[in-house]
């Protein structure tokens, strides 16, 4: 398989989980070609790439959500959701179906499927409830 190839399917992986390479790679590059040299996976560099730029973001303290945002039902969340066995981290977009202020938990319905699914924990359609402290991005509807 030649490098294009394998590139094309690492941005069809990376588009699947809404990561575009062209809005995040040329702020934090990724070495994309050391991977293909290395011989991994389109999948698993897209995984690999996804947490390289989760790990910028998280350092440069850019994209975090304050709590106090209110999420309103039929709004999108970004949430970030993390293999617990890898550690490998992505982030999907979850509709709004309600929200406990009090344990500061938001409850929604997958809307974007994971690369990984956990172990076929979740999947596009899953409901799921997450702490504030995993959104990432906030869309009002």
């Amino acid at each position: 398989m030649t490098y294009e190839t394998w590139l094309h399917e690492v941005r069809a992986a990376l588009s699947e989980i809404n990561m575009g390479i062209a809005d995040w790679d040329e702020i934090w590059p990724f070495d994309f070609r050391r991977e293909f040299d290395a011989g991994v996976s389109a999948d698993d560099a897209a995984l690999r790439a996804n947490k390289f730029w989760w790990q910028q973001q998280r350092r440069h303290d850019c994209g975090l959500i304050s709590p106090a945002e209110r999420y309103e039902r039929d709004d999108y969340v970004k949430i970030e959701i993390a293999n617990e066995g890898t550690g490998v981290a992505e982030w999907v977009w979850m509709c709004v179906t309600g929200r406990d202020d009090q344990k500061q938990l938001v409850f929604g319905v997958l809307d974007s499927r994971p690369l990984d699914d956990c172990g076929g924990k979740i999947d596009l359609g899953s409901e799921l409830a997450v702490s504030y402290a995993q959104v990432r991005d906030h869309r009002k509807a």
